[in-house]
């Protein structure tokens, strides 16, 4: 009898490793590689052993070994790059995962793998053509559709995040990490409900506990749930990996119970390490708006150019095209129809009546459109369905018809291929939002400034508001908020191109509104603010609507509404205040050079510069 078949057996080994003891696996197999070095099945037993015992540059290393034996194996090749990504060798980890796609490009768990190390390098690109790949393949990994997902969303692919992870609610318990990514997911999506109940049955689960109740400290931040955010937190022990989501909630946190120099230290202290990497944006525009909230300006500024340099690092992946400094990334307005285009639409005796159409509040972002949103919500006779592009959806649509062009063709368009577009309008909205009989529909898109020559021509009569607020505060707003489009990320990456996109947004605006002469009331932000009472009777008078005392009690709808999908979500649940009216004046140094810029719009609703 030989030495190698007087030791343990494989099948020996392996059922100790179905029985979890690791040790004795590593003892039995070490015991056999001390007879022969070259029992692959020996090594492969012996790496799975060490990975359960969390020894990962062994199994590195006994992978490389394993390689030298068999190069042609791609598992090896996956397995390295796992071993690799846990010692936190992320440039090794790829490589290894790239050498095991060269050998099998179809193996959907390899792509899984590299897919996900790509978004744990902050590449959304990348992650989303991997992902997308690797769920073409294998629809039954999660992975691919979870971080594909996140990144979908984080590329401004709503419906393909959407698609991606539209059966979850079915799918079993899928451990700490799965759980607590899919449900950031799910909350991106605005399944709020769905991602607390995930979270708050893997936190049952030891090993989920401490992961999990960061995550869900989290969700419950942005449900606007303070005071079980922080029980969340309290306690915690968590695991150096995850230290600095720590404290970028624990910074978003103090934020809100207005404790600035506390956030400021915890977003620093997050930016400790890897403050250049792409990852980080987000936290820089946390810093920003904490500093700017202890009014240091100076700091603001510096955190804000940081962001925007990081941000544009993705964006110029998506959008080359807008790289260049004199590009337009709102290109739409660069198309208007004018007068005697507008001449030649044809009568649409199908036009619903303003009760039967949506009720539309634009406005360039950040002019306080979610604050009239969440006051005419809570209105009994109307309903809000947060931010969409359903508007952007008809269109495609149009253009997809006979290869009819936007917005040149909308003269083209007879009264069925109208009530075709606003079908295609309706069915949107009923995936989001169930009317009852005699309930309006407010449809509060910022960017549908943009987009009111299709307004005026399937909803002639809806009644719109269009939200003011002062120009200077408003490019200081839009400069200071992550934004998640590329194509706005851009827009917003120096004060000049914002000026530039404002001035190009706003005359595209008082363009079509004298055209279409549509029925709009111009609502200032600061007036609002200056008498609620009386501009709630005007909004309810424009709007047809009884009962204005109703929309003065929009902060407690907001707050029992749960999850407000903008950046406003933790404004609108506070009480009416001036605090960011006039900011810009703190930042005049920085704003001087865009005033001339900005001053046909602040004399046209009678600002001051």
């Amino acid at each position: 009898m030989s030495a190698l078949s007087a030791a343990s057996s494989i099948p020996e080994i392996v059922a100790a490793l179905k029985s979890g003891d690791a040790l004795k696996v590593e003892r039995l197999s070490r015991a056999r590689l001390s007879i022969d070095m070259g029992d692959t099945q020996s090594m492969v037993l012996l790496a799975i052993a060490l990975s359960m015992l969390d020894r990962n540059a062994e199994v590195a290393e006994l992978y490389r070994q394993l390689i030298a034996l068999e190069p042609t194996e791609a598992t090896h090749h996956n397995n390295l790059g796992t071993a690799l990504r846990e010692i936190g060798d992320l440039a090794g980890a790829e490589q290894a995962y790239r050498a095991a796609l060269s050998i099998d490009a179809s193996n959907a768990s390899t792509l899984a793998n590299l897919g996900t190390l790509r978004w744990q390098q902050g590449d959304a690109v990348d992650t989303r053509d991997i992902m997308l790949l690797a769920t073409q393949l294998d629809p039954s990994l999660p992975e691919p559709r979870i971080y594909g997902g996140l990144a979908c969303h984080e590329c401004s692919d709503t419906q393909g995040a959407e698609r991606l992870v539209a059966d979850c609610e079915k799918w079993p318990y899928l451990g700490p990490v799965l759980e607590s990514d899919l449900a950031t997911l799910l909350m991106q999506l605005a399944r709020s409900e769905e991602a607390e109940r995930r979270l708050r049955s893997a936190i049952e689960r030891p090993e989920a506990a401490q992961l999990v109740r960061l995550r869900l400290a989290g969700l419950l931040e942005r449900l606007n749930r303070l005071d079980e955010a922080e029980s969340m937190l309290e306690g915690a022990q968590l695991s150096e990996l995850d230290k600095d989501e720590e404290l970028s909630v624990r910074g978003t946190l103090a934020v809100r119970r207005g404790k600035f120099d506390d956030a400021i230290g915890f977003y620093r202290a997050s930016l400790k390490t890897n403050s250049d990497d792409i990852t980080k944006a987000p936290q820089w525009f946390s810093l920003a708006k904490a500093c700017d909230s202890a009014k240091d300006t100076t700091g603001a500024m510096q955190a804000l150019e940081k962001a925007h340099s990081l941000q544009m690092k993705q964006a110029a992946r998506l959008v080359p095209r807008l790289m260049e400094p004199d590009s337009n990334p709102l290109s739409i307005t660069e198309y208007k129809v004018d007068a005697e285009g507008f001449g030649r639409w044809k009568a649409d005796p199908g036009a619903p009546d303003s009760h039967a159409s949506p009720i539309f509040i634009v406005g360039f972002p950040r002019s306080g459109t979610t604050l009239l949103e969440q006051m005419l919500d809570a209105h009994p006779g109307v309903r809000s369905m947060d931010e969409r592009a359903f508007l952007q959806n008809v269109i495609k649509r149009m253009q997809g018809v006979d290869g009819k062009l936007y917005p040149d063709d909308l003269d083209r368009l007879e009264p069925g291929e109208l009530e075709q577009l606003r079908g295609v309008y309706w069915e949107c909205v009923k995936d989001v939002v169930q009317l009852e009989t005699g309930e309006r529909l407010v449809d509060k898109n910022p960017l549908n400034i943009l987009r009111l020559p299709i307004i005026h021509r399937i909803f002639p009569n809806a009644r719109i508001v269009l939200a003011l607020r002062h120009p200077c505060d408003v490019i200081l707003s839009n400069y200071m908020q992550s934004f998640r489009a590329p194509e706005y990320q851009v827009l917003c990456s120096s004060l000049q191109r914002l000026a530039r996109g404002y001035s190009n947004a706003m005359n595209f605006w008082n363009h079509h509104a004298r055209v279409f002469s549509p029925a709009i009331l111009d609502l200032r932000y600061e007036d609002l603010l200056d008498d609620v009472a009386a501009q709630t009777r005007r909004i309810s008078e424009h709007l047809g609507l009884t009962d204005a005392a109703a929309l003065e009690k929009f902060q407690e709808r907001a707050r029992a509404k749960g999850f407000i999908s903008t950046p406003s979500y933790s404004q609108v649940v506070e009480p009416l205040n001036k605090k960011a009216v006039g900011r810009w004046q703190r930042y005049r140094q920085h704003l001087e050079p865009v005033l001339p810029t900005l001053e046909p719009f602040m004399k046209q609703w009678n600002y001051e510069a």
